[in-house]
């Protein structure tokens, strides 16, 4: 009986979920957002997890990683109700058993929990934990967990590796303990930066070249896949090779054999090839300028390296490592670490990743001179300056919203002086007002009737002006609003003759409501009416609305309306 993990906010699909997994023999338990997941999987052993990607405080394919390090190790099983082809890869990249839509049928949501319930059933026991050789991997993030699990596996053959990754994530790093924890580990470790390699000498450094094989070749010279032999050939940047050299090196993969530049006869080497790149190569292969023949070659073992920005756990012991090693080469007494500077090194993208933190705390290092502790004040401007401006630009977007929002109750007093629907008027968008013309009879909202509008004379006394709906029937607008204003007791027909035959009313200044009683009035009628429309549907709201999710959950409840 495995122990099944339901994180969803749609209470229907959950329970009906659960239902299923219940009826299958196995137990379930309902969460709606990822926090109280992660309370469940640290009091509880987990073996499944069906996870839903949108959720109230989080995008779940982002939690993948945190998720599959509660205990259990859970496979995770992504649910989705708008499936797309990135979404998949990326839910498959951050180790997702599968990728489903959650209006498919029964079966297709529950085959994917009887194959990992297998899966599990079948591994193999471990009898401890592996202990690898870090070489200088830091941090113990989930995304690093992951990946020193997949160096393992590396190691344990010679099969070629992958690597893939942003510019600075520690690619040749991660190479290196591949190469370390095998059983080449004795042997040379060649890193070729396939980038700088020229198109015309491309040949004469990989494979070497004998004495005379052309203008300058004065001497014969080993190639780096010779000096890799019982070794691991390391490519970097492998998306830069030259074409016509992939083909050459395709063989020389197959084969292990190679025949230097200007030579009769062919060498061997036997090495253990990884490779790394930024780039894509699947769109490398699409475009031409990449052989697929060699893709499937290389990419036996694939791993995806995190960048730094998805590892803002490690920075603490990242930061703390570099600055150590920093104040001893540059024989400074060791320094302390600012909290201030940890939490903006939290705030920044890190585009360079690891490479560009360790040129940066190497700049705070010698900024901080004697001083013994490092501040944000130590590091470079251009990040504190990135830093401040991104927090600036949140700040005014955040006003900007709260106008946005504040604006539709401007469209209120505007309804005094038109005949159109006070809900379409609240209505941000050609689509919503359209919308609201195709309202369900029980949600329909009337027209506002002629109402009598308080005007303040030069005297400071109020008399009253009656506002008219076009061509409909008038009603009470002071029943939907509650605006305290007065309006015309009998039906007028004849609106010539009821123009001519209005008198100036005296309103005493009493009966109006106070302005912000008035404004939260108007804005629950607003949220009452949007999630009518929407039939208590929070995604189809904010799409109609504009309003970002938290935002209307904000509203909902500070006017108490229910979804």
């Amino acid at each position: 009986m495995a122990r099944v993990l339901i994180i969803d906010n749609d209470p229907v699909f959950s329970e009906t979920l659960a239902s299923i997994v219940t009826g299958l023999g196995h137990r379930s338990k309902q969460v709606k957002s990822l926090r109280e997941a992660f309370i469940s999987g640290r009091k509880h052993y987990t073996d499944i997890v069906y996870l839903n990607t949108q959720l109230p405080d989080g995008s779940g394919l982002l939690a993948i990683a945190q998720l599959n390090a509660m205990r259990g190790h859970p496979e995770i099983i992504v649910m989705t109700g708008t499936p797309t082809p990135d979404g998949a890869e990326k839910a498959i990249r951050n180790g997702a058993w599968d990728y489903v839509e959650k209006q498919s049928s029964v079966d297709r949501l529950v085959l994917p929990l009887i194959r990992a319930i297998d899966y599990r059933g079948k591994r193999p026991t471990k009898n401890g934990a592996v202990k690898l050789k870090r070489s200088g991997i830091i941090g113990d993030s989930a995304g690093i967990k992951k990946c020193l699990a997949l160096v393992a596996e590396a190691a344990s053959s010679d099969a070629s590796a992958l690597l893939l990754g942003e510019t600075g994530v520690g690619k040749e790093v991660f190479a290196r303990a591949v190469h370390e924890n095998s059983l080449r580990a004795t042997g040379p470790f060649v890193a070729v930066d396939c980038a700088s390699m020229s198109r015309t000498l491309a040949s004469s450094i990989l494979f070497g070249h004998q004495k005379g094989a052309f203008t300058g070749a004065d001497k014969d010279r080993e190639g780096l896949v010779a000096q890799a032999n019982n070794g691991t050939l390391f490519l970097d940047e492998v998306g830069e090779l030259p074409l016509a050299m992939q083909k050459i090196f395709l063989r020389v993969l197959q084969e292990h054999k190679f025949r230097p530049v200007g030579a009769r006869t062919e060498k061997i080497s036997d090495f253990r090839l990884i490779c790394a790149t930024n780039r894509s190569l699947d769109e490398m292969v699409a475009r031409g300028t990449f052989r697929s023949d060699l893709l499937f070659r290389i990419r036996t073992v694939v791993m995806a390296l995190p960048p730094l920005r998805e590892r803002a756990d490690d920075l603490p012991r990242l930061i703390e490592h570099y600055v150590k090693q920093l104040c001893g080469k540059y024989g400074m007494p060791a320094k302390g670490i600012s909290p201030d500077l940890l939490d903006l090194a939290k705030e920044y993208s890190w585009p360079g990743n690891v490479r560009e933190l360790i040129h940066t705390l190497e700049r705070a290092v010698l900024a901080a001179k004697d001083t013994s502790k490092i501040f944000s004040r130590h590091l470079p401007d251009h990040i504190r300056i990135n830093i401040a401006r991104a927090a600036a630009d949140k700040t005014q977007r955040e006003e900007k919203q709260v106008s946005e929002h504040n604006g539709a109750f401007c469209a209120l007093s505007e309804a005094e002086n038109n005949t159109e629907n006070y809900t379409a008027q609240l209505a941000t968008s050609p689509v919503e007002q359209e919308s609201l013309r195709h309202l369900p009879p029980q949600f329909a909202v009337t027209t506002p009737a002629p109402m009598v509008v308080p005007r303040q004379n030069s005297d400071g006394r109020f008399t009253s002006n009656i506002q008219w709906a076009e061509d409909i029937p008038p009603t009470s607008i002071s029943s939907q609003f509650g605006t305290g204003f007065q309006s015309e007791n009998s039906v007028i027909s004849d609106k010539e003759s009821a123009n001519s035959a209005i008198e100036d009313v005296q309103t005493s200044a009493t009966s109006i409501k106070p302005f912000f009683e008035f404004r939260d009035e108007a804005f629950s009628q607003y949220l009452q009416n949007l999630m009518a429309l929407s039939e208590g549907k929070v995604a189809t709201a904010c799409k109609l609305s504009g309003l970002s999710r938290s935002y209307l959950y904000d509203l909902l409840k500070k006017h108490s309306v229910k979804k």
